[in-house]
């Protein structure tokens, strides 16, 4: 077929691609794994994700979820079984509750590289799976137990997939591992696994004028696929639970959280430009002209290719643009898109294809005014209005800020060398290098001087004894976010909910003993009201309080 990439022999492909493939794990390995169990969990998902998996062991349910011992509908199960594997092999902890996610993102770069090198060239997925793995969000959610890399994962292969099967003879397999990993992304994370691919696949069609091309898809295989792999679990659960399934996971959870401010997480139409910007830092500021220089192509096949990548960014971009609810995980799919942008520009440059510096002169100004702004705003924003916090990382941050204007002064000078400019990326790579090095061996552990969860269920299990009960102030039985989430997975115990004064104080009027867990200030209302209450303070810990109505 004219234009047509070569057909892919992987084995050969493979072996001949492992030096590079090797220098991405080694660069994952150290920003994804290092100290990656250092840290307790962070509010509210890390720890409900943990808890859901020690549950499926605990109970031998692998169909329905539960959280605190109740049915729990919020996310497909994927996620949470590796992460019962994980514990059933090593154990319960920080580790095994994060590598799942780590590992995953170890994936995505990989399947980035192949993307940029089967699209473009070696060189162009080389670069795009460096700057998808040391952008700075990406290196956050990588190292948290959260379900946005994996569905981003199997997005991309999705794309990876469809792509190969418009590039090469060997259509139909292609296209149905198109429909599989689809299906797998809704696995992960529900309907929006596959509305996404579908939205890319439908619109880059439309504006390359070759919706013929869905006559070659062999769709009803692939609805078969995708249907196997992604129905079985939600049928399973629509017959165990009927209505409360389908009005908790689809309407309440998937529908509520596009068409209502869910859970508070809401925010202006242009929310995402920031987050954006932020989160693909410290290559962000190469992207309006990525763009715009992948605009540019004339040739045919290169239009076509810049349309899949276009398509990508903005179907994700606008949808959830539109959505009230926000968060800045939903856009983590449109990042490989944008790996795949700054790739090519940088590649074309090293190859001198582009025409005029006078983009990249404004690029890298602009990543230099956002580490000025930063500075600044850390300086005259930071150290008023957060004291506590400014005395304890402001050295570090700003070290931070030094490694990072160093890599980008070497980036620049690199970029502008003739023979040197394929090893520019190398000045900010170290510089996110440095920045995670920071992070992992000084700031995170001072982090825990915010989170006393973990201390007080050590103290709680340390006495705790057959029959007693923990209970947590102010929460919802019926509501799993309105508890101090850390609580449940640290005591590995049922945790009671406790709404209002009189239940607080009938828990603590209980003839056995009991513990209970409340902030600092919530303590302070209710202290006076429960004269006459037996209640002794165990512990006190960073704005938190155990309680008992027994004495030590």
């Amino acid at each position: 077929m004219k234009n047509q990439q070569k057909d892919i022999s992987w084995y050969v492909f493979l072996q001949k691609e492992w030096p590079y493939i090797s220098i991405l794990i080694a660069l994952c390995a150290y920003l994804f794994l290092f100290k990656l169990g250092s840290v307790s969990l962070w509010e509210t998902d890390e720890p409900i994700y943990g808890e859901v998996a020690k549950e499926i062991l605990k109970s031998g349910d692998w169909i329905t979820l539960h959280f605190n011992y109740r049915a729990w509908f919020d996310k497909p199960p994927l996620y949470m079984w590796l992460t019962a594997l994980w514990y059933y092999l090593s154990g319960w902890n920080e580790f095994t509750t994060r590598i799942s996610s780590s590992l995953f993102g170890i994936g995505h770069v990989i399947a980035v590289y192949f993307f940029g090198r089967v699209m473009f060239n070696k060189r162009v997925g080389f670069f795009s799976a460096i700057f998808l793995a040391t952008r700075l969000q990406f290196i956050i959610q990588s190292r948290l137990a959260l379900v946005d890399i994996p569905l981003s994962f199997f997005i991309t292969l999705s794309c990876l997939f469809f792509y190969l099967g418009t590039a090469t003879s060997y259509k139909r397999y292609y296209f149905l591992l198109s429909s599989l990993f689809a299906g797998v992304a809704t696995l992960t994370k529900g309907p929006v696994g596959v509305v996404i691919p579908l939205l890319i696949i439908g619109i880059y069609l439309f504006l390359t004028r070759n919706l013929k091309q869905l006559k070659k898809m062999s769709l009803p295989w692939m609805s078969l696929i995708f249907l196997l792999v992604a129905s079985p679990w939600y049928i399973a659960e629509i017959i165990r639970h009927g209505r409360s399934f389908i009005d908790n996971f689809f309407l309440l959870r998937t529908v509520a959280r596009f068409t209502t401010p869910f859970e508070g997480h809401t925010g202006p139409v242009y929310y995402y430009f920031g987050v954006l910007f932020l989160g693909f830092f410290p290559w962000s500021s190469f992207l309006p002209f990525s763009f715009f220089h992948l605009l540019k192509k004339k040739e045919k096949i290169e239009r076509k290719k810049s349309f899949l990548i276009i398509s990508w960014f903005c179907v994700i971009f606008i949808f959830f643009s539109l959505a009230k609810s926000k968060l800045p995980g939903y856009i983590l799919p449109l990042y490989p898109a944008c790996a795949l942008a700054v790739g090519r520009l940088w590649d074309d440059f090293a190859e001198r294809k582009v025409a005029g510096k006078r983009g990249l002169f404004i690029s890298f100004g602009l990543f230099f005014l956002l580490l000025i702004v930063f500075t600044l705003a850390l300086l005259m924003v930071a150290k008023p209005s957060f004291p506590q916090e400014y005395s304890l990382f402001s050295g570090y941050l700003l070290l931070m800020v030094f490694g990072l204007f160093a890599g980008g002064i070497f980036s620049f000078i690199a970029l502008f060398t003739r023979k040197r400019a394929f090893l520019s990326p190398a000045g900010l790579v170290a510089g996110m290098c440095f920045l995670v090095w920071v992070l992992t061996i000084y700031i995170l552990p001072l982090t825990e001087s915010f989170k006393p969860t973990k201390f007080l269920a050590k103290q709680i299990t340390s006495v705790i004894q057959p029959g007693e009960r923990i209970g947590n102030y102010p929460a919802r039985n019926e509501d799993f976010m309105s508890f101090d989430c850390s609580l449940i997975y640290y005591c590995d115990h049922p945790v009671v909910g406790l709404n209002s004064e009189k239940d607080l104080k009938a828990f603590l009027a209980s003839k056995e003993r009991v513990y209970c867990v409340m902030s600092v200030e919530a303590y302070q209302k209710v202290k006076k009201r429960l004269e006459g209450t037996p209640v002794y303070i165990l512990s006190r810990r960073d704005g938190k309080v155990l309680l008992s109505n027994r004495e030590k």
